[in-house]
C-alpha cells in the first residue's frame, strides 16, 4: 500500500513541477475571431525563424500557444521592452488578403485589405514535402470535388488556390526572421549653405521622451503597400534624451550635420506566401515583409549638448548606416526668409504626444537593411515605427531655427512626411523629423541618406 502512496505522491510532484516549468516557457493567449478566412497565424523565434501558431479556416474562440513568454526571458537589461506580438496573414473568400497583429483584448476581424491580384508574384512552382498518403487523398479530393488547384493548395475561390499546409514548405524563403541591435537614426538635420548665404549659427530644441506608455508597431509591406499596426506596450521603464544647446550650434563654414541616434534592438520577418492563379495557370507568391521594435535598450536622462558630439553613437555629426522608407514618403520644401538679424525661427516646430494616436518613424539600420535586401529586394515601405495615445507620458518635440544667416535672404527648408494605412482606420501622418537647410543655390536640395527631394521653383529667389 504505502509503495502506492509513494508512487502517486511522485506522479503529482513530477507533474507539478513540469506544469510550473511549462507555465514558465510557453505562454498561452486567446483570440476571438470574427469573420471566416484562409488562416496562417505566425511569430518570429527570438533565436531566428518564424513559428507557426495556427492555420486553416479559424473562427470563433482560438488558443495559441505563442513564443512570448521565451522573448521576455532572452530581453534582459536595460531598456523597454515589448515582444513582438503574433501575425495573422489571411485571405478571404472574396479574393483579398489581410495581415493584422493579434493583440489582447482586441477581436481579429478577418476582412480582406489589398486584392490578390495586385500584390501576385508570378514564381517557379514550390518543392511541397507531401507525405505520400496525403498526396493520394488529395488526388482523390480533387477528381471528387472537380477543383483544379495543384496538389498540396487547397481552393480560394474560382480564380485563386492557396497553399494548403504551412509544413509542406521546409525552405527559409518562405518564412524567416532575424534580430538586430543597431544605432538607428532618430532624428537630424542638416545644413548646407555658402557665399553670401552662409549660415554661421543655427538653433535646435530636440526632446525625445519614451514610457510604459509608449507602444512598438508592426509595420507591414505587402509588396510595396505600406500598413501599420499596433503591437505590445513597452515595459515600465522610462528614456529622456533632449538636444537644445545654448545659446546656438555654430556651423562649419555654412555646413552642419547633427542626429540623435538611439540603440534598438528590432526584429525583422518575410514571407511568400505561395499562390496558384488557376485562370492564368500561373503559380505565384505574396512577398510580405515586416520590421517591429522589440527593445529600446537605454534608460534614464540624457541631456545632450556640443560636448556630446562623436563622445558616442547618441549624437553624432553623421548619418549612421540606414535606409529611408520611399513608398508613402514625400518631402515638403519650404521657403522661408531670414530677417535684417539673418534671424527666423521655427522654421521647423512639431511636437507628438498630446492627443489622439500618435506615431513616429525611424529608418531601418544599415544591418537590417542588408538582410533583408538579400531575401526579398521590395524594402521601400518599411521603417521601424512607435506609436502613443491620448494621455501619454511619451513626447516628442522638434525644433529648428536659423539664429545668424544672411540678413533678408530666402533659404529652402525640407522635411520629410509620411502618410500609411493604419489597421482597421484610415490613412495616419507618422512622423519622422529629419530636416534639411539650404540656400537654393544648386539645383536640387541636399539628400538626407537615400531621400533625395526634388526643387520647386528655386531660381525665382536666389
Amino acid at each position: 500500500m504505502w509503495r502506492k502512496v509513494l508512487g502517486l505522491m511522485l506522479v503529482l510532484v513530477v507533474g507539478t513541477a513540469l506544469a510550473q516549468t511549462a507555465s514558465d516557457y510557453l505562454s498561452v493567449e486567446r483570440v476571438n475571431v470574427q469573420g471566416n478566412a484562409k488562416v496562417f497565424i505566425f511569430q518570429p523565434r527570438p533565436e531566428g525563424g518564424i513559428k507557426l501558431l495556427k492555420q486553416g479556416s479559424v473562427m470563433g474562440i482560438l488558443s495559441l500557444q505563442t513564443e512570448t513568454k521565451t522573448w521576455e526571458s532572452v530581453l534582459k537589461g536595460e531598456g523597454l521592452k515589448a515582444p513582438p506580438t503574433p501575425v495573422a496573414i489571411y485571405f478571404t473568400k472574396d479574393g483579398k488578403i489581410g495581415i493584422k497583429s493579434i493583440i489582447k483584448d482586441r477581436p481579429l476581424q478577418l476582412e480582406g485589405m489589398v486584392s490578390i491580384e495586385k500584390v501576385f508574384k508570378p514564381s517557379q512552382k514550390p518543392q511541397l514535402e507531401i507525405p505520400i498518403i496525403l498526396r493520394i487523398r488529395n488526388t482523390m479530393k480533387s477528381l471528387l470535388t472537380g477543383s483544379s488547384c495543384p496538389n498540396g493548395y487547397e481552393e480560394l475561390n474560382s480564380r485563386y488556390c492557396i497553399i494548403e499546409n504551412w509544413e509542406y514548405l521546409k525552405d527559409s524563403y518562405y518564412a524567416d526572421s532575424k534580430t538586430f541591435t543597431e544605432y538607428v537614426p532618430f532624428m537630424g538635420m542638416k545644413v548646407r549653405t555658402e557665399s553670401y548665404k552662409t549660415i554661421d549659427k543655427m538653433g535646435a530644441s530636440w526632446g525625445i521622451q519614451l514610457t510604459s506608455n509608449t507602444r512598438a508597431m508592426w509595420t507591414f509591406n505587402l509588396d510595396g503597400v505600406p500598413v501599420i499596426d499596433f503591437g505590445n506596450s513597452y515595459g515600465s521603464s522610462t528614456l529622456r534624451v533632449s538636444y537644445a544647446p545654448s545659446p546656438s550650434i555654430p556651423t562649419d563654414n555654412g555646413y552642419l550635420d547633427r542626429y540623435i541616434n538611439l540603440p534598438l534592438k528590432y526584429v525583422i520577418a518575410t514571407y511568400n506566401i505561395p499562390v496558384y492563379d488557376k485562370w492564368n495557370q500561373q503559380y505565384g507568391t505574396i512577398p510580405i515583409t515586416s520590421v517591429y521594435p522589440v527593445q529600446v535598450m537605454l534608460t534614464g536622462n540624457y541631456n545632450l549638448d556640443e560636448n556630446n558630439v562623436n563622445s558616442g553613437l547618441l549624437l553624432t555629426d553623421y548619418l549612421l548606416s540606414s535606409h529611408f522608407p520611399t513608398r508613402e514618403t514625400t518631402t515638403e520644401e519650404e521657403v522661408v526668409r531670414t530677417d535684417g538679424d539673418g534671424t527666423y525661427n521655427n522654421i521647423v516646430f512639431d511636437f507628438q504626444g498630446s492627443f489622439g494616436y500618435d506615431f513616429y518613424s525611424t529608418p531601418l539600420g544599415g544591418s537590417g537593411f542588408n538582410w533583408i535586401w538579400s531575401k526579398i529586394p521590395v524594402v521601400g515601405a518599411l521603417s521601424i515605427t512607435f506609436g502613443y495615445s491620448e494621455g501619454s507620458e511619451s513626447v516628442i518635440a522638434y525644433n529648428v531655427d536659423i539664429v545668424h544667416g544672411a540678413p533678408n535672404q530666402y533659404y529652402y527648408v525640407t522635411v520629410i512626411k509620411r502618410n500609411i494605412n493604419l489597421v482597421d482606420s484610415n490613412n495616419v501622418d507618422v512622423g519622422m523629423y529629419f530636416t534639411t537647410v539650404d540656400d537654393g543655390l544648386g539645383s536640387s536640395p541636399p539628400c538626407i541618406g537615400n531621400i533625395c527631394p526634388t526643387s520647386i521653383g528655386r531660381d525665382n529667389t536666389k
